[in-house]
């Protein structure tokens, strides 16, 4: 059973890679990674970035986990991804997070801010999970994006980690995010 759910995902693992930034029907040509980190470069607006999110999400993630890209572009990469709704963007997202959210390097520190917004507006059902613990992070800019996002989502599971935060967040921006975070989650009810 294990074998076949491993070659399972070794073949889906394949089947995204060959499809990464492929167009469905009727979106027309795929464009090229030169042409998509030329964009992002430009510093377009939000419509720009919603191009980019329906016609190369695949390129999108690719350009935000290269290290060899610049700074900018990798969060405006990132900030892109909040409106490509793939379960691959998606995941990709939520493992961004995961493997950022320990770092103290300050790129990593922004691209976690980007990548935590995007996953805010995202929202999904892990959203408290893997935006919560951010809560706790080191840096004050970092728990701010987190309660963003948090209140972006609109999780209502959002509100005991919000709770536990305010309790004993020394930061007034943080706080003020942190109630305005908790009215968003709670006015759902």
């Amino acid at each position: 059973m294990a074998g076949s759910i491993i070659q399972i995902t070794i073949l889906l693992t394949g089947l995204v890679a060959a499809d990464a930034g492929a167009p469905s029907k009727g979106r027309g040509k795929t464009p090229t990674r030169v042409e998509v980190e030329s964009a992002l470069a430009k510093d377009g607006g939000p419509s720009e970035l919603q191009h980019w999110a329906a016609t190369a999400d695949g390129i999108l993630t690719t350009v935000a986990a290269d290290r060899a890209v610049t700074e900018s572009v990798r969060a405006r990469a990132l900030s892109a991804l909040a409106y490509a709704r793939t379960s691959r963007a998606h995941a990709f997202l939520e493992n961004f997070i995961i493997e950022k959210a320990p770092s103290s390097a300050p790129v990593d520190r922004v691209l976690l801010r980007r990548a935590a917004t995007s996953l805010g507006w995202q929202g999904g059902a892990r959203v408290v999970e893997i935006l919560g613990p951010l809560l706790d992070h080191t840096d004050a800019d970092v728990r701010l994006d987190a309660a963003a996002a948090l209140g972006l989502a609109r999780a209502r599971n959002a509100e005991g980690p919000l709770r536990a935060r305010l309790a004993i967040e020394a930061d007034p921006a943080v706080r003020r995010q942190i109630e305005a975070a908790l009215k968003a989650v709670t006015a759902a009810r």
